[in-house]
């Protein structure tokens, strides 16, 4: 038990000093005047009808000069009064364009499907993504496209869980702001596991160079995924620090709403394994490390204790600086209940999504 123990939590710290090392690491934001190319803004929407005008008015305000951008929406099957509000726009804005989906996609899940069909319709030289359930500050668009323009290469954005005071919006706001502050720190050291399709920015021409969704298919999930390792491979990926890009999102709104959404996110890990990229590793460690810490309180293994205290400093320094990186407050009493809980948590949620246990929109 000692050796697992030791094992298992000395990989996982080691992974946590790189990524810590990886967010100092990353580049401070750079203004600089560019001519902007067609860009496309794409959604996928699906009965959001409470959240879809406060975003469509977010990106009518853009800044991005006239005539340089479109705003693809696809209405997935919608029951609700989604297609009417996009419709009743369409004569003010001609750059906003609706794509109505009215049956299912057999050899495609429905939210790459609704991106691919989006994408396949667009005109644009770049092409950037965010959900119908985010907000976007007015710079949003020329902030991600100007990334990609200086880069070449797919460009991550940081999204932000925004809610209230409760204990479950402020644990989502924590726990979301690790995964994007690991996501960030690995970028920083040139590994490339993942983003967030909220705020993610990439060429049309490297979304074509990669078959589109063609290989990830029949992965219900993962679509960021997908896109940040397979176009970084192309040229690179680079994560855009700006405050003026920064997305925010609504939390899930109880308790089991926020465990399947997780448990549907790590079922990609099965398709961490075989990218070589050091996520299934990592992914792992994780895994063990916590698995380890809770069988070691059960047991009473020695040092159990020091090593927990390692492993809450060293992933408070990612929380920590991952949340100066990226302007996000975290309340100390919710770091502490939420690194409690980690050891039960991450392999429940782990060993939920290897079997498949979530649901999806239906």
């Amino acid at each position: 038990m000692d050796i697992f123990l030791i094992l298992g939590t000395g990989f996982y710290l080691i992974f946590i000093i790189v990524i810590i090392i990886g967010l100092f690491r990353l580049p401070s934001p750079k203004q600089s005047e560019i001519e902007f190319p067609l860009i496309s803004v794409i959604i996928a929407a699906r009965n959001e009808e409470g959240n879809l005008p406060y975003l469509l008015k977010d990106l009518i305000r853009q800044t991005i000069p006239k005539g340089k951008m479109e705003i693809i929406i696809v209405n997935d099957r919608s029951t609700d009064n989604t297609e009417n509000i996009i419709t009743n726009l369409l004569p003010e804005y001609p750059f906003i364009k609706l794509i109505n989906i009215s049956e299912s996609e057999n050899d495609m899940p429905s939210k790459k499907h609704a991106l691919t069909q989006a994408i396949q319709e667009s005109h644009g030289e770049i092409i950037i993504s965010t959900d119908a359930d985010c907000r976007v500050p007015p710079s949003w668009v020329a902030s991600m496209a100007a990334c990609v323009k200086q880069s070449k290469g797919i460009t991550i954005g940081y999204s932000k869980v925004l809610g209230n005071n409760s204990l479950l919006h402020q644990y989502q706001t924590l726990d979301f702001l690790g995964i994007m502050a690991a996501n960030a720190g690995i970028a920083g050291v040139g590994l490339y596991w993942s983003g967030s399709g909220q705020n993610l920015a990439y060429r049309r021409e490297d979304f074509d160079a990669i078959g589109g969704f063609e290989r990830a298919k029949i992965q219900i999930s993962g679509d960021d995924m997908y896109l940040v390792q397979n176009i970084a491979k192309l040229n690179r990926a680079v994560v855009n620090t700006d405050p003026g890009s920064f997305v925010t999102t609504n939390p899930e709104k109880s308790i089991t709403h926020f465990i399947n959404q997780r448990i549907r996110w790590s079922s990609n890990s099965k398709t961490a394994a075989k990218t070589g990229l050091g996520l299934f590793p990592f992914l792992l460690t994780a895994f063990l490390c916590n698995l380890s810490i809770l069988t070691g309180l059960w047991i009473q293994a020695p040092n159990i204790l020091l090593l927990f205290s390692l492993k809450f400093f060293l992933e408070g320094g990612v929380i920590f600086f991952g949340g100066v990186l990226f302007r996000t407050k975290v309340s100390p009493m919710t770091y502490v209940i939420w690194n409690i809980l980690q050891p039960v948590y991450i392999p429940f949620i782990g060993v939920a999504g290897l079997v498949g246990r979530f649901s999806w929109k239906p």
